[in-house]
């Protein structure tokens, strides 16, 4: 067991600072004025609000029950300038709020006609609604959409690299497990290092992947099961589907 702790946040921290972690992306914040603005604030903050639109919804759109029609004109829109700009993203994020819980908009709709509108681009479904307790917190969801992207490269062997999964900050290298695990030759990665989609799918090759949280905890084991890539729980070295310790660093 590690003798350190990875705290889950550190200072204040929102969905913000997670986006951050999507390389070559563009994210479209659709809700009322109350929820975007402390996502504003905090992309001002960051330096990154230039990768961030937000669009407010106002109690008429609720009301008129045209939110689908609004958010795909919105995207729409959002790309056009960005295409124009030559900052056109290859993934493209789609974050609706806890409103849309309450009124039933048809994402499935939604995403099924951006994707047809814009082939070439990756379209992610990111509901903020942490009220909702039917389906996955917004992090989690979050976290297992991103690795899905992870691919296995057809007959090569695994890159002598752990990934870091389950927060929106890289270990410090003065992690004792970062240290560690140099120390038996892997190296420590972590989705902020992907400067492009294409790192982002190699991560899939990884040798094995911790889950630094409890929100990355599902997305390591739906690694395990897609590629077989076993995972050390930080969070709960007890787990009986985790690495030990003395396994992971014998990799």
């Amino acid at each position: 067991m590690s003798d350190a702790f990875e705290k889950a946040e550190r200072s204040c921290f929102n969905l913000t600072h997670y986006a951050k972690m999507i390389p070559e992306s563009h994210a479209l914040f659709v809700m009322p004025p109350g929820c975007s603005r402390i996502l504003r604030l905090s992309s001002i903050e960051e330096g990154i609000s230039h990768r961030f639109t937000m669009f407010n919804l106002e109690p008429s759109d609720v009301i008129n029950g045209n939110v689908e029609s609004i958010v795909i004109d919105a995207v729409a829109r959002t790309l056009q300038r960005l295409t124009e700009d030559g900052r056109r993203p290859k993934i493209f994020c789609v974050f609706v709020s806890c409103v849309d819980s309450f009124i039933g908009t048809d994402r499935e709709y939604v995403m099924e006609e951006l994707r047809q509108m814009e082939p070439d681009i990756i379209f992610f479904d990111l509901a903020v609604d942490p009220i909702n307790r039917d389906t996955m917190p917004p992090l989690v969801r979050l976290h297992n959409t991103i690795t899905a992207l992870f691919e296995k490269t057809e007959n090569a062997a695994p890159t002598r690299t752990i990934n870091w999964i389950g927060n929106y900050l890289k270990p410090e290298e003065t992690h004792p497990l970062v240290q560690k695990l140099q120390q038996n030759g892997l190296t420590s990665r972590h989705l902020l290092d992907c400067t492009s989609v294409e790192e982002l799918r190699l991560m899939g090759n990884s040798t094995a992947n911790i889950a630094m949280t409890a929100m990355g905890l599902p997305a390591v084991k739906k690694l395990k099961e897609k590629f077989g890539t076993p995972y050390y729980n930080l969070v709960n070295p007890d787990d009986p589907d985790s690495l030990t310790e003395e396994a992971l660093l014998a990799l």
